[in-house]
């Protein structure tokens, strides 16, 4: 890719810590509402909600990526495209949307991105000290897993 290539990127907060996806797989960013639960789904999985008529499941990322509980402080869910379904992301607080370049985001060190789940694809230095974890959604989240979901949502009148 040519010098100057940018991507932009939603930054969120999870306890504290920050994280970024591709704005391009983002649908739309709501407030948190009530999810219903629903049984038989993997743990990281909150419940679904109703978003205009669609059902959607809610993850908890701190769940997923063995970090904790983040349902207690979560304020908002960033809903993203993830292999044609929408998935919503329960998130502390959404802080920005940047254009980057792709020069400022550097490969995650090997040690950190080791084991069964790679979801991490870089690392951003946002300046101050301040560094985002930019996610692989498609890493992260394997089509064996989506396919789970899909079939959950098939179930769901």
């Amino acid at each position: 890719m040519a010098d100057g290539t940018q991507v932009q990127l939603v930054i969120f907060e999870l306890q504290g810590e920050l994280y970024a996806v591709e704005a391009a797989r983002v649908q739309e960013i709501v407030t948190r509402q009530p999810e219903t639960r629903v049984p038989h789904t993997p743990g990281y999985v909150v419940g679904i909600i109703n978003l205009r008529g669609r059902v959607v499941p809610t993850v908890d990322l701190l769940r997923r990526f063995s970090l904790g509980d983040g349902t207690t402080t979560a304020t908002q869910v960033v809903v993203v495209e993830l292999r044609g379904n929408l998935v919503g992301f329960i998130v502390d607080l959404v802080t920005e949307v940047l254009n980057v370049p792709l020069g400022k985001m550097e490969p995650p060190p090997e040690t950190v991105v080791s084991g069964p789940v790679r979801s991490v694809s870089a690392i951003l230095e946002l300046g101050e000290g301040r560094l985002a974890s930019v996610l692989d959604l498609d890493l992260a989240f394997s089509l064996e897993e989506m396919q789970q979901e899909e079939a959950l949502q098939a179930r769901l009148p």
